[in-house]
């Protein structure tokens, strides 16, 4: 069945399609589990048209497994998997780092530092602003490097960040309020290999809180017994 719609319905449905797909790998709803549509729309905020043409989207992508009349449900999901999509994640992130801090200027550098300086200015309290202004802060850094195509593999690899519900994650706050100054500290002083290997530490221990919150909610349970 094909899930092409017009411009303003696709968008829906690829924002719908994000959300549910980081509902997914946050841990807050199960594999195995039946995705209804009604309950699904209201928990996010959506349309039941939408998230059926997402859910379609999504099992093209193995996100979900769709049961002839009976509906979606949560695919079964390796811990490898994870692990290898932050494998990648991190080498591409850090790529990205190392060719920024040979072409940052001093107002691209500020304006890394001022993104900075906000996230910790913020006390908690507003986690969406908090989570807007960290992957800007990080799409900043991936613009300064100016190679469209490593980024592409970013954009694919960051499905596997649950954006909307990173403060689900224990130890995420904490991780991107510590972690960023010394990755723009790196940049500023033209340090490519230090920035580098800083950014993909940062974004390889974010895979391993999420690792271990998945872990811990018995996420896998319910998954193949393959988890190697």
């Amino acid at each position: 069945m094909s899930t092409l719609a017009p411009p303003g319905r696709s968008q829906l449905r690829d924002a719908a399609a994000a959300q549910i797909r980081e509902l997914i790998i946050a841990g807050l709803a199960r594999p195995g589990e039946l995705l209804r549509l009604a309950p699904l729309a209201a928990h996010i905020d959506a349309s039941v048209t939408p998230v059926r043409e997402a859910l379609l989207l999504l099992a093209q992508d193995g996100w979900v497994v769709q049961e002839p009349n009976r509906g979606f449900r949560v695919a079964a999901m390796k811990r490898k998997d994870v692990e290898d999509a932050y494998l990648v994640h991190a080498f591409v992130a850090g790529e990205l780092a190392r060719r920024a801090a040979a072409a940052a200027t001093p107002e691209s550098v500020e304006n890394l530092r001022r993104l900075d300086e906000e996230i910790n200015s913020l006390d908690g309290t507003d986690e969406v602003h908090s989570e807007h202004l960290n992957y800007e802060l990080h799409d900043a850094i991936y613009a300064i490097a100016d190679s469209a195509r490593l980024a592409l593999f970013v954009t694919a690899a960051s499905r596997f960040v649950p954006r909307r519900y990173w403060t689900t994650i224990p130890g995420w706050r904490e991780l991107n309020r510590s972690e960023h100054k010394p990755i723009i500290d790196a940049v500023e002083a033209g340090n490519a290999a230090r920035a580098g290997k800083l950014m993909s530490a940062h974004i390889a221990a974010a895979g391993q809180l999420l690792l271990a919150h998945l872990d811990a909610v018995g996420f896998w349970s319910n998954a193949s017994s393959d988890q190697a």
